[in-house]
C-alpha cells in the first residue's frame, strides 16, 4: 500500500489550480461555478474515462459523452490562492480549500447561511489518500455524534447512512431485504453530507466503476473515526455541490446531471402488470380480460404495462418478437386496450438469448459487447446465456431503434419499458466499442443501461416530435432521469418491505430520480392478504409511479386489485384518492421539472432547523404543503406522526376529519383501510379533481379548491399548474399556472385564484367549487379570478 504525499508546488489552470505529487499523480482542484468545486486526483494527470456522460450543465450530453474538460454551461467564479504555513487555501465565494502534505490531506469549509464559513469535509490527517493493488481509497474525518449522510440512491435502510457500508454495483437483486439488502439496481455515486454543525454538502463522484462508500462501519485505532470510499478506478473525480441547506445541494445536484424530463400526464395514473397474465399460454386473451374486468369492478386505470411473456417462447425471452400461439392477432388486442382509454407499455430486454432469430445477423454487424478475441461475450441471463447489445456502439443503437419501432410501438405499444438493464457482465477482457474509443465493461456497465434508456427514449420522440415521450428504466447512473422513470425493481411481498421501500424510494428522490415508485403488493414472495395489498395500494396513492406487478410461480395467479372481494372497495377508494390528488401530483411533477425539487420529500427537506423532523418516521411529503402518514403494521386502524414544524409553520390540518393538529408533537391518527392519512399544512390551498371518470382518470379536471385556513389572522395559499398533459406546448406558453389566495381573519374567509404563467384561460368563479373545512362558521368570501 502507498500513502499519497510529496506535493510540488501549484501551478494556476484556467479556473483552479493544480499540484505534481511524488510517483506520478497529479492534484486538481477546480471552480467551475460559485456552487460547485472539483477535485481531480488521478495517475498521471489522467483518468479512466475522457468523457462523463452524468455531468449535464446544459440539461444532456452529447451521445458519446462529454469531455470532462469543457466548461461549457459553468460560470467559473474568480478564485484566490495564498499560503497559510505550509498549506495552500484556496478560496471561492463558496468554497475554502486547504491544501496540506506530509501526508496529502484537504479541507473545505463552506459560506453558511449566516456568510460564516464553517467546516463541511475534512480528510483524516493520517493516510488520507492511499493506493493498493490499483485500488484508490480516500479517508475523511467523521463525527461519529453528528453526522448525517444522505442519498446514495435506491440504497436500504435508514434514510440516514451514517454507520452503514454501500456497495456501488448494479444487480438484478430480485426479493431484495429493503432494510439491510445491498448492492441494488443502480448506480448512484452522490452522498448528502450533513455535518452536526449544520450547513449541507454533496459529494457526488463522476465515476461508472464499480465502488465503495464506507460511513462508519469501518474502524481502525490507528486513524481515528473517519468514512471513505473506495475506487476501483484508482481515481477520483469529486464534485463538491454547496449548500447550505439539504434542499440546495438536492437542486444543485440535479442541475449538474441534468433535470427530469416532464412526461405525459397519463404515466401518474394507477397501472398495472403481471408476468402471469402475459406468459400465459393464452396471454392476449388473459390481458384483455383484464382490462375489461376492471372497467366492470369500477377500478380506475390509466395503463395496462406488458411483461416480456409476449414474446416468449417457453422460458427463453427473445426481445422484438412477437409469441402469435399466445397473441394471435396484437393489433386487435390494443384496438380494444384503447377503446377502453388505456395506455400500453412494452416491457424490453438488452440482452439477446443465443439462439434469437436475430442472434447471428447482429454479431456479424458487431452489435454485441465482445471479448479480447472480438467475439460477443456470453453472459448468463433469465433462462439462458446471451449476449449484451452494446449500446456505446451506434449500430446497436440504429438496431435497437429498428426493433423498437417496427416490433413494439408500429405494433400498438405506446412506451418502451428498459428492463434487466442492470448489465452483469463480469467476463474478463469484456470491451464497448466507445464511440470509437474503446472502454473496458468494468469500468462502465451503468452507461449501457442508460445509453439503452436514451435510445429508447430518442426512438419515441423521433416517431412523435410534438408529443412528450414516456420511457422506463430499472437500472442506470444519474442521468437516466433525463429520460425515464424508475422503481426499486422486484420487491418481496412483505410488511417489512412495505415500510423501507418507503425510505428506498425517499432516497432516489434526494438522489434526483424523483419519478419513482415501488411494485404494489410485492413483485416475488407470498401472495399478500388483503390488510397488506390495501396499505400498500394506500402508501402508492400519492407516488408519481404507482404499479401493482407481481410474479408468483407457487401461487399461478396474478396479484389485481380484486382478489379479495371483500377489500375491493377499500382499495378503490384508495385509488380514487390518488387520482383526486393527481393534479397536486402534476404541479409537483412540472417543480421537478424546472427546478429539480422533489415531488416526494422527507420530513426534513423543508424543515431543517426542526431536529424532530430527522427522526425516523414512516411518512412523507407530496410538495412543501401535503404530508402522508401509510400504515405500515399489520391490524392498525391509526397511525402516529409527528408533523414537522418550521417558522411561520405550526400546525396542520387533518384531511379526513378538519382537525387541527400542532406541529413538533406526535399525534394519533385515524386510518381505517382504503384512506391514505393525510395532513394539510395549516394556510395551504389545493385545487383538486371532481369526479373521477373511469375513462381516462388521469384527466379529470382539477376544478375544487380546498383551503385551510387557520384560527385567528393569517394568510396562505398554493400554486396550481394544468396544461393537456400530453404535447410539448407547455414549453411556449400553452399551459396555466394559478396563484391560490388565503387569507383569514376571525370573522372571515377570503379565497381566491389568479394566472402567473401560461396563456390558458382562467377558471371562471362558477367554475370552481371553493370547499373549507376548516372555516368553523365564519363568513367565506370567494373573490373572482385575477
Amino acid at each position: 500500500m502507498r500513502v499519497l504525499s510529496g506535493l510540488g508546488r501549484p501551478k494556476r489552470e484556467a479556473h483552479g489550480l493544480g499540484f505534481e505529487i511524488e510517483g506520478g499523480w497529479h492534484l486538481r482542484v477546480l471552480a467551475p461555478a460559485p456552487h460547485l468545486l472539483r477535485i481531480v486526483l488521478a495517475p498521471g494527470g489522467k483518468l479512466p474515462l475522457a468523457r462523463s456522460w452524468m455531468v449535464a450543465p446544459e440539461g444532456d450530453t452529447p451521445v458519446e459523452g462529454r469531455d470532462r474538460e469543457d466548461m461549457t454551461g459553468f460560470a467559473p467564479p474568480k478564485f484566490t490562492l495564498k499560503r497559510d504555513g505550509h498549506a495552500h487555501v484556496v478560496s471561492t465565494p463558496r468554497f475554502k480549500v486547504r491544501i496540506e502534505d506530509g501526508p496529502l490531506r484537504l479541507s473545505v469549509d463552506q459560506r453558511q447561511a449566516n456568510g460564516r464559513f464553517a467546516p463541511v469535509l475534512r480528510d483524516r490527517a493520517t493516510a488520507a489518500y492511499t493506493v493498493d493493488r490499483g485500488i484508490l481509497r480516500h479517508f475523511q474525518a467523521r463525527d461519529p455524534h453528528g453526522d448525517r449522510y444522505f442519498g446514495l440512491g435506491d440504497k436500504s435502510g435508514p434514510l440516514d447512512r451514517a454507520g452503514r457500508r454501500f456497495r456501488l454495483l448494479q444487480l438484478d437483486a430480485l426479493g431484495y431485504d429493503a432494510e439491510i439488502g445491498d448492492p441494488f439496481y443502480k448506480h448512484v455515486p452522490f452522498v448528502i453530507v450533513r455535518p452536526r454543525e449544520g450547513g449541507a454538502v454533496g459529494l457526488f463522484h463522476d465515476t461508472l466503476a464499480p465502488m465503495v462508500h464506507d460511513l462508519g462501519a469501518e474502524r481502525s485505532n490507528y486513524h481515528g473515526i473517519y468514512r471513505h470510499t473506495e475506487h476501483e478506478d484508482g481515481a477520483l473525480d469529486l464534485w463538491l455541490i454547496a449548500g447550505p441547506a439539504v434542499r440546495d445541494v438536492v437542486e444543485g445536484f440535479a442541475r449538474l446531471t441534468g433535470l427530469p424530463d416532464l412526461p405525459p400526464r397519463w404515466t401518474l395514473g394507477f397501472c398495472h402488470t403481471s408476468m402471469h397474465l402475459a406468459d400465459a399460454p393464452n396471454g392476449q386473451e388473459m390481458i384483455g380480460a383484464f382490462a375489461k374486468r376492471a372497467r366492470a369492478e369500477k377500478i380506475p386505470i390509466s395503463a395496462i404495462h406488458f411483461g416480456s411473456g409476449y414474446s416468449s417462447r417457453g422460458k427463453r425471452r427473445y426481445v422484438f418478437t412477437w409469441n402469435k400461439s399466445k397473441f394471435p392477432d396484437p393489433p386487435a388486442l390494443f384496438r380494444d386496450l384503447r377503446a377502453l382509454g388505456l395506455k400500453t407499455v412494452a416491457n424490453l430486454k438488452p440482452v439477446m438469448i443465443d439462439d434469437h432469430p436475430d442472434y447471428d445477423r447482429i454479431a456479424a454487424a458487431g452489435g454485441f459487447v465482445t471479448g479480447a478475441d472480438g467475439k460477443p461475450v456470453l453472459e448468463q441471463f433469465w433462462d439462458g446465456m446471451g449476449s449484451f447489445l452494446d449500446f456505446t456502439n451506434p449500430t446497436a443503437v440504429a438496431i435497437w431503434k429498428e426493433g423498437l419501432s417496427k416490433q413494439v410501438l408500429d405494433v400498438g405499444f405506446d412506451a418502451g419499458w428498459n428492463d434487466n438493464n442492470e448489465t452483469e457482465l463480469f467476463a474478463e477482457g469484456a470491451m464497448l466499442a466507445g464511440h470509437g474509443a474503446p472502454i473496458p465493461a468494468w469500468l462502465a456497465r451503468p452507461l449501457v443501461a442508460l445509453l439503452m434508456t436514451r435510445a429508447t427514449w430518442e426512438e419515441q420522440r423521433r416517431r412523435a416530435p410534438g408529443r412528450r415521450t414516456y420511457s422506463i428504466t430499472r437500472a442506470g447512473p444519474p442521468g437516466i432521469q433525463r429520460y425515464a422513470e424508475t422503481w426499486t425493481g422486484d420487491n418481496q411481498t412483505s410488511w417489512h418491505t412495505l415500510k423501507w421501500n418507503i425510505r428506498n424510494g425517499l432516497s432516489l428522490s434526494l438522489s434526483n430520480m424523483g419519478r419513482v415508485g415501488h411494485d404494489i403488493g410485492g413483485f416475488s414472495g407470498p401472495r399478500p392478504d388483503a390488510e397488506l395489498l390495501t396499505r400498500w395500494v394506500e402508501m402508492m396513492a400519492l407516488h408519481p409511479r404507482a404499479l401493482m406487478n407481481s410474479w408468483k410461480p407457487e401461487i399461478g395467479e396474478a396479484t389485481a386489485p380484486w382478489i379479495y372481494p371483500e377489500a375491493t372497495d377499500a382499495i378503490r377508494a384508495a385509488l380514487v384518492q390518488r387520482y383526486r390528488w393527481l393534479p397536486v401530483m402534476y404541479t409537483a411533477l412540472v417543480d421537478m421539472y424546472r427546478t429539480g425539487a422533489p415531488i416526494l420529500r422527507p420530513l426534513f427537506l423543508d424543515h431543517e432547523t426542526d431536529e424532530g423532523a430527522f427522526a425516523e418516521q414512516d411518512a412523507f411529503m407530496l410538495g412543501e404543503n401535503l404530508l402522508a402518514a401509510p400504515v405500515v403494521t399489520p391490524g392498525a386502524q391509526t397511525v402516529t406522526i409527528r408533523p414537522p414544524k418550521r417558522r411561520g409553520s405550526t400546525a396542520f390540518v387533518d384531511v379526513a376529519t378538519a382537525k387541527r393538529v400542532p406541529a413538533g408533537r406526535a399525534v394519533t391518527l385515524s386510518a381505517p383501510l382504503g384512506r391514505l392519512p393525510l395532513l394539510a399544512r395549516e394556510g395551504a390551498a389545493f385545487l383538486v379533481a371532481d369526479e373521477i371518470p373511469l375513462e381516462r382518470p388521469h384527466d379529470a379536471r382539477a376544478r375544487t379548491l380546498l383551503a385551510f385556513p387557520g384560527p385567528g389572522t393569517g394568510s396562505g395559499g398554493g400554486r396550481h399548474v394544468e396544461d393537456d398533459g400530453e404535447s410539448l406546448g407547455y414549453r411556449d406558453g400553452v399551459y396555466l399556472e394559478l396563484a391560490l389566495d388565503l387569507a383569514w381573519t376571525l370573522e372571515e374567509v377570503r379565497v381566491g385564484w389568479r394566472r402567473i404563467g401560461g396563456t390558458w384561460p382562467v377558471p371562471a368563479t362558477a367554475d370552481i367549487t371553493v370547499e373549507v373545512p376548516t372555516l368553523s362558521g365564519r363568513r367565506l368570501v370567494v373573490v373572482g379570478p385575477a
